[in-house]
């Protein structure tokens, strides 16, 4: 009989992929699209944030919807909202068009990401092994392939045509091979199971605290990844001198090695632990990011080339540092007993996206009086108080906030 959850499995990571494509084929954009809209530094730090503010209310929304439809229904019919979302960005005329079409992507990326990431959660629980890690490496093959070969492609085509190209193949792709997805009746819907929480039960106490500091490290970790897609192809064309196309590579350099971390994590986190591999890849990370950046800026005084093959090798660090994290952050929110995982994952991304709009706007703003390098690298230090945050992924922490009826 036909295992439903190596089906999802299988549905799960091409879920992923698929999400990853058009972010993949943005980022290498971005600096023609700042440059279309005229805006500074700040501007278009502020306005891209603004999908901050569209996380929260994708999240404080997403498990709701789940748990009325189905994790499945909602990751299916999200993707088409990111796409054409994605696309919307290269028709931006102003900055304030930019924040409205940031603000939008955030809610329905977050709605998505709900469906998607409780689908995995399930499939790790019911698979009994370690999954998330390359769940979400799909992802990274996805925006890397596609960040590639929209670098390749960017001197010769418009960014409407790319993304619109990359909107397509999503589309299709996604629907074509995520038949296999958890049926609703699958989902850890709590009017299904009375040893759930209910929806209208407030969580315990001790059990907020706990996510609390998941989405600390969650928002230090995700803040450093949105960096590379905000900022990396800027930095290189407008500090270091790299021309439109090859601007875009230290971001491929980024996903390749974030989907290699997050690829073959798996089988070493079995045989260590999560929590020391996440700690280690991360302070590794961190501490390469800001050495190779700091080499980076100074060549890119004589040589724009050897500026894009240190700031190629200093991306790949901070791919490195924070490739197991993402997922190892969703592997703890969604393994509370008794927490429905799409209630855990929505309550941790409403507070993710708060720190990553903070976050963000902060970044936007030093840069406009630091210069840029030096703001970037301080995500060096965000990735490393991340990575000293990994004690809450051991899994007795999980299990000691197990939800008990009579809780309070």
């Amino acid at each position: 009989m036909n295992n439903p959850y190596e089906s999802a499995r299988r549905a799960v990571q091409w879920g992923f992929f698929f999400m990853g494509v058009p972010i993949g084929v943005l980022v290498p954009r971005l600096a023609e699209i700042k440059a279309g809209i005229d805006a500074s530094d700040s501007i278009y730090g502020t306005a891209i944030a603004m999908s901050g503010i569209g996380a929260i209310l994708g999240n404080a929304i997403g498990a709701r919807l789940v748990h009325r439809y189905g994790s499945k229904p909602i990751a299916r019919i999200g993707i088409s909202l990111i796409l054409a979302g994605n696309v919307a960005n290269a028709l931006a005329p102003t900055a304030w068009w930019l924040a409205f079409v940031a603000l939008c992507n955030g809610f329905s990326y977050s709605v998505q990401n709900v469906g998607i990431n409780s689908q995995g959660a399930l499939v790790e629980q019911g698979l009994g092994r370690s999954f998330m890690p390359r769940a979400h490496a799909f992802w990274s093959i996805g925006t890397m392939s596609a960040a590639f070969v929209s670098s390749l492609l960017a001197p010769h085509i418009s960014p409407l045509t790319a993304l619109s190209l990359g909107a397509g193949i999503s589309l299709i792709g996604f629907y074509a091979l995520t038949n296999g997805l958890l049926p609703t009746h699958l989902d850890d819907r709590p009017h299904n199971d009375a040893s759930q929480l209910q929806q209208h039960e407030r969580i315990p106490r001790g059990v907020i605290k706990f996510l609390i500091v998941i989405a600390i490290g969650n928002s230090l970790a995700l803040l450093a990844e949105i960096s590379a897609g905000d900022w990396s192809s800027v930095l290189l064309r407008e500090d270091f001198g790299v021309a439109i196309g090859p601007n875009g590579y230290a971001f491929t350099a980024f996903m390749v090695m974030q989907m290699l971390g997050r690829f073959f994590s798996p089988a070493v986190v079995d045989r260590y632990s999560l929590a020391s591999v996440v700690r280690t890849t991360g302070l590794i990370g961190a501490s390469g990011f800001v050495i190779f950046l700091f080499f980076a800026t100074r060549a890119s005084e004589t040589s724009s080339t050897r500026a894009l093959v240190l700031s190629c090798i200093a991306y790949a660090f901070l791919g490195l540092g924070i490739s197991v994290m993402a997922p190892a952050w969703v592997t703890a929110t969604g393994s509370i007993p008794g927490l429905p995982s799409a209630r855990a994952i929505a309550l941790v991304g409403m507070m993710v996206a708060l720190g990553s709009l903070v976050g963000r706007v902060t970044l936007a703003n030093v840069s406009g009086a630091i210069p840029l390098p030096i703001t970037l690298g301080s995500m060096g230090i965000a990735l490393a108080i991340a990575a000293s945050l990994t004690h809450v992924l051991v899994p007795e922490r999980a299990q000691r906030h197990a939800i008990t009826k009579g809780n309070s």
